[in-house]
């Protein structure tokens, strides 16, 4: 059997060739003109030209792909195939190798004509990507073939296929937004972050995390189990495909509701991550409408009918049972730890701000890194972060949390303030993360307690000393990597140069007391603890002539153009002297 199989697929193959014959010459011509002659002719950007052509491939392989499997969706092309002495399987078979082929074939086309223009060698790069979308869209566009009736919905079908990963993605994100709303302090960002990060790789489902990584075993393993698993299903579902119900949309009904229901979860699950608006209750009531309106419309769709069956009723009030199920439990466990404020003594360090992002960026923190007090400034300064892991700064950080869990409302008057993150990593690598959404309106709002305890956080010699450490941390000063210029606001030119740091720190230093002093009010201390690095304060209060670029090797090597700091003098009536510039 084996070798009448052999005997078969060859001359299948090579006969599928022949006749595509007038592709190969149309895909030469469309790929060449759009890659070479055109770019040739404007003298424009080639490289934006290969981006189209690369477009061009997916367009001409997938449209070779639906043409080649469309006898699946003909009631008398189909009975021909049956007809033949091979069976539909192992056409199915020499169709993917045909389109396999004709790919490898277009992505010479795109290599040559790199080649040909002298591009760089590194725009290839993108075949670590393309190639697996490549080969997994050949494959999903068989299953869809498959699994539909009808030509246009194959071709539907494998967009969603190929879309299922982010399709789960949304639908997660929607679950998340809604515990967001439910339970206090919980960020279905920092929620998402933390899932894709530790579980929902999606970046490696699609390779995109090969883009500026080289290919490794798990690149070859992940295409592998991902090509070998639709195969599988191409012909678990090829063996099982109702002929009979050729010529409908969707040839299996399990897949049919299944996605039904996915698809119906997609306009609601967009409107609730996208909507700005705070009332949940509304957001639950609308999104429930939507899915049931747009799984209405689809079910009607796929049965060619406005009156839906009772299967598909059934169907319905499963999945919407099933989703309530799985949203009620993720808030059920979430509001577990509502209250929860950790212990200062088990916290290794701590964050307050507006940065949504610090989950990120304490995550990758290694040992090394946090030991070395060169490294951890360079690694904070960077981010844009002050980390705090003193545990007279970090019992206030949780005294605020304490504030926030019983009241987010605060009548911000300077600045609008959508949100306060606390985050902490614990002394065993873990980190919690709460993100507040402070809002001006509802409950009477309690801005005594939280500016006081904003300015303790504010105003402890910690925040001072990791914010204008180039000042004063005493044990890591060095003068020798340190340097300064003055410019005029306005103005591209130096208006000081080779400014002694030695000499104009003790004035520096006098004149940020004296304004940390001046301009940290406690009526404000909430709000400025929820700018971006805390600069809110001074640049409301001052808007000065001159400004002292500061620059430190150790933070920001030899480019002297990258500063550290950039310091408003405004006020600053002893270095304005000390630089003769009052």
């Amino acid at each position: 059997m084996d070798q009448k199989k052999n005997k078969t697929f060859v001359p299948l193959l090579m006969n599928l060739l022949k006749s595509k014959k007038g592709w190969f010459l149309l895909s030469t011509v469309i790929i060449f003109v759009t890659t070479l002659l055109i770019p040739y002719i404007l003298k424009v950007d080639q490289e934006f030209f290969i981006i189209f052509g690369i477009v061009e491939l997916f367009i001409l392989v997938f449209l070779n792909c639906l043409i080649d499997n469309n006898f699946l969706h003909n009631e008398s092309k189909l009975a021909y195939y049956k007809s033949k002495p091979v069976s539909i399987g192992e056409q199915m078979t020499v169709n993917i190798a045909t389109n396999a082929i004709f790919t490898v074939f277009l992505l010479v086309l795109i290599l040559l004509s790199v080649v040909f223009q002298g591009l760089e060698i590194e725009i290839l790069d993108i075949f670590k990507i393309i190639v697996p979308w490549l080969a997994a869209g050949i494959l999903l566009a068989s299953l869809s073939s498959i699994l539909a009736g009808n030509t246009m919905m194959a071709g539907a079908m494998t967009i969603f296929n190929f879309c299922l990963p982010l399709i789960i993605y949304l639908i997660i994100n929607f679950v998340f937004t809604i515990l967001e709303g439910m339970v206090a302090g919980f960020s279905a960002k920092v929620l998402m972050e933390y899932f894709v990060n530790r579980f929902y790789r999606i970046d490696y489902i699609y390779f995109v995390t090969y883009t500026d990584n080289p290919m490794d075993y798990v690149y070859f393993l992940l295409l592998g189990v991902i090509l070998i698993g639709i195969t599988l299903l191409i012909f678990r579902f090829l063996k099982r495909r109702k002929n009979e119900n050729t010529g409908n949309f969707i040839v299996f009904d399990g897949y049919k509701y299944f996605v039904s229901v996915l698809a119906s979860l997609i306009l609601p699950a967009f409107y609730v991550v996208s909507s700005s608006n705070s009332n949940i209750a509304g957001k639950i009531l609308v999104s429930v409408l939507m899915a049931m309106l747009s799984y209405y419309i689809i079910v009607a769709v796929m049965e060619k009918s406005f009156r839906i069956s009772r299967l598909s009723l059934k169907v319905a009030a499963a999945s919407m049972a099933a989703f309530v199920v799985l949203t009620g439990a993720t808030v059920a466990f979430a509001g577990q730890y509502k209250d929860f404020v950790p212990d200062p003594a088990h916290v290794k360090m701590a964050y307050v701000g507006n940065n949504s992002w610090v989950f990120d960026f304490m995550d990758e923190l290694d040992d090394d890194t946090f030991n070395s007090r060169d490294e951890f400034l360079k690694w904070q300064k960077e981010r844009g972060l002050v980390l705090f892991t003193e545990k007279e700064t970090i019992e206030d950080i949780t005294q605020l949390h304490r504030e926030l869990i019983s009241n987010r409302y605060y009548k911000y008057e300077y600045y609008y303030l959508s949100n306060m993150v606390i985050s902490y990593m614990m002394d065993d690598g873990s980190i919690i993360v709460r993100d507040y959404k402070v809002s001006s309106e509802g409950e009477q709002p309690q801005n005594d307690n939280k500016n006081e305890l904003a300015y303790e956080i504010l105003s402890s010699s910690e925040m001072i000393r990791n914010k204008y450490y180039y000042l004063f941390d005493e044990e890591n000063y060095n003068s020798s990597t340190v340097s300064c210029f003055v410019n005029r606001y306005g103005n591209d030119g130096t208006i000081v140069n080779n400014v002694n740091f030695d000499e104009v720190r003790p004035y520096l230093i006098k004149d940020i007391e004296n304004r940390h002093r001046s301009v940290l009010e406690k009526d404000r201390a909430f709000e400025n603890l929820g700018i971006y690095y805390y600069d809110f304060a001074y640049e409301k209060e001052y808007s000065g002539e001159y400004y002292l670029q500061i620059t430190d090797t150790r933070i920001t090597g030899e480019n002297v153009n990258n500063s550290i700091d950039n310091l408003n003098l405004a006020g600053f009536k002893n270095t304005l002297n000390y630089l003769g510039l009052e």
